[in-house]
């Protein structure tokens, strides 16, 4: 398997050109993937307004929607069917746009911290990732509060000069390794269930950033216990997503799953999986889509 080890940028030392070369062969991947999902025999597409801005950018999991559905994107709140809350900073406060009766997917879903992410976690689980620095001695995680920052270092909490940060987050650190592997699961939720889940390798030295080497669709119940599925689904119902992604981990000692992040402005599917696998998710989101929001 492939692991980008490019050159470093002069300008900006945390990419590297190889990283750049990924994005764009993962663009041109998604770009492929658009054409061959266009939902081009409907006259009568159903209008989303996208608030505060659309996703342009073919990454997102919303443009493969709106490019295999009956959809199409309006600058209107008047005409909209359907808007969609799409806005990727941590914390927001969702305003009406136009006509309040329309459906609005994402309208509640505020806070994606991490700290919210794992409050919400522990109501659900009974079981919690944070814990105090100040009084655990050990290696543990530190990692911004902000989303997709992908800056997650191993610290050790009694080490001299050791500071706390309030814009950070400390957390119990998940033995996600196989062999030289780390292995996260990415769970897609569209308004009431879950629609399909990844299965995604890092070499461990990349754990904590976004350089994944291999990924694949797998079967939701070969992932998780019966029991795991429904607090899942309490998780997102309890989080008021509608439409997005989590991130989960399994620790090898322990066995328990934690629900690490939460993403409603996901890019999608993830990198380096099969056009087969990647063509096969996006039909089986946009079905879910269709079902929940079109018909």
């Amino acid at each position: 398997m492939y692991i980008c080890n490019g050159l470093k940028n002069q300008f900006m030392s945390s990419i590297t050109v190889s990283d750049v070369i990924s994005t764009i062969l993962r663009g041109l991947r998604d770009v492929y993937f658009l054409i061959s999902l266009y939902e081009s025999t409907s006259s009568n597409k159903k209008k989303i307004i996208c608030y505060p801005r659309r996703p342009l950018n073919p990454l997102y999991t919303l443009a493969k929607v709106r490019w295999g559905l009956p959809v199409r994107f309006t600058s209107s709140p008047e005409l909209a069917d359907i808007e969609l809350y799409f806005y990727d900073k941590t914390n927001s406060n969702y305003q009406v746009s136009g006509n309040p009766k329309k459906i609005v997917i994402n309208k509640n879903c505020t806070d994606i911290s991490k700290s919210n992410v794992d409050k919400v976690f522990l109501e659900i689980f009974g079981y919690s990732l944070s814990l105090d620095p100040k009084n655990f001695h050990g290696s543990i995680l530190e990692k911004s509060e902000q989303n997709a920052k992908h800056d997650g270092k191993i610290i050790n909490s009694s080490s001299l000069g050791f500071k706390i940060y309030k814009n950070k987050v400390y957390q119990k650190l998940i033995n996600n390794i196989y062999n030289e592997f780390a292995i996260d699961y990415r769970v897609v939720w569209v308004k009431d269930e879950i629609v399909l889940a990844y299965v995604k390798f890092a070499q461990k030295e990349y754990r904590f950033k976004s350089k994944t080497v291999y990924s694949k669709i797998v079967s939701i119940c070969s992932l998780f216990e019966n029991e795991e599925i429904s607090l899942i689904n309490e998780f997102c119902k309890k989080f008021k997503l509608d439409f997005g992604e989590l991130d989960i981990l399994r620790d090898r000692d322990t066995k328990k799953i934690y629900i690490v992040d939460v993403n409603k402005t996901a890019w999608g599917p993830p990198d380096k999986i099969s056009l087969e696998d990647g063509k096969k998710a996006i039909a089986l989101i946009n079905d879910k889509f269709r079902k929940s929001y079109l018909i």
